[in-house]
């Protein structure tokens, strides 16, 4: 009887423990670049949130299980990529150069005894810039997710400010 209720119990605890509630991400810039010039952000995709096994906002992982998110993936690479360019020092003019884009990709390859972040997008400004910036980066399994994620952003975003020819494009 014991041995029954125990793996009833475990049986509901296997089905229940496996959904979890979105994750919020608090994006905080943290570079320390200097970048002059104007520009505001404009509407990225998602490109992977596109497939129908993957949702607009969650994060591509190679492990079992899914990570969402409090709100779509795009809207935090914008929201990160404003902070971030007015924490360096660009003014954020509504009128300015418009930055756009697509997150080509978004991966945690978590298989294994480390973790591969893999982050790449492609920025445009309309008749001046388009290129990717893609970004690889490796920690331990057990690394601070959150600081983590804040990191390989930032490290994306930095790439993108340190090309001469974005920068070109926004001080122009």
């Amino acid at each position: 009887m014991k041995l029954k209720l125990l793996l009833i119990l475990f049986i509901a605890g296997m089905a229940t423990g496996c959904s979890t509630p979105p994750l919020t991400i608090n994006y905080a810039p943290s570079s320390t670049m200097s970048v002059e010039g104007a520009m505001n952000v404009g509407d990225f995709r998602y490109i992977p949130g596109e497939r129908p096994d993957i949702k607009s906002n969650q994060i591509r992982n190679t492990a079992i299980g899914n990570i969402y998110f409090e709100k779509n993936i795009n809207e935090y690479i914008e929201t990160a990529l404003f902070t971030e360019a007015r924490f360096v020092g660009i003014d954020m003019k509504p009128d300015s150069t418009q930055v756009t884009g697509e997150i080509k990709e978004f991966l945690i390859d978590d298989l294994g005894y480390s973790v591969d972040w893999t982050l790449d997008i492609r920025y445009q400004i309309a008749g001046c810039y388009d290129r990717s910036q893609r970004l690889h980066k490796n920690t331990e399994k057990f690394a601070n997710v959150f600081g983590t994620l804040n990191e390989v952003i930032k490290l994306n975003i930095e790439k993108l400010f340190a090309d001469p020819e974005f920068v070109s494009c926004i001080q122009a």
